[in-house]
């Protein structure tokens, strides 16, 4: 279907483009017209990206958490079993909201530290996979 998200990012920048070549813009303008320019080419790099990495880490955390909520009263919810960009990004936050609930509520024992081990390392490894 046309015109593409990429061909729209395209199509602004372009415009910026334009615009970014008029002497009569200030240097604040011309700053903010350079941060809209690096912004929109983040998102052209990244948003296909997106959707594919909210479903595998929303996964990993439903997993977690069903592996050390209960422990600490906290139940765990199944995945749906599909959604889009935003709901991902929604439900993601929701995950990473009940996750450091469990970081906080794990007991001081050893299988409290191990579990925030493996919690700790899973956040290391979603910091370096995140598209955005």
């Amino acid at each position: 279907m046309r015109p593409t998200i990429e061909d729209q990012l395209h199509g602004a920048q372009r415009l910026l483009d334009d615009v970014a070549g008029d002497a009569e813009l200030s240097r604040d303008s011309r700053e903010n017209l350079a941060n809209v320019r690096r912004l929109l080419k983040q998102i052209g790099r990244s948003w296909s990206e997106l959707l594919p990495f909210y479903v595998n880490d929303n996964a990993t955390m439903a997993q977690l958490l069903t592996r050390h909520a209960q422990d600490i009263g906290i139940p765990a919810a199944a995945e749906p079993a599909g959604y889009d960009v935003a709901q991902a990004a929604q439900r993601n936050a929701e995950l990473r909201a009940l996750l450091s609930r469990v970081i906080t509520n794990l007991p001081d024992t050893a299988d409290g530290t191990a579990a925030r081990r493996e919690i700790t390392e899973y956040l290391v490894r979603r910091i370096e996979a995140d598209p955005s």
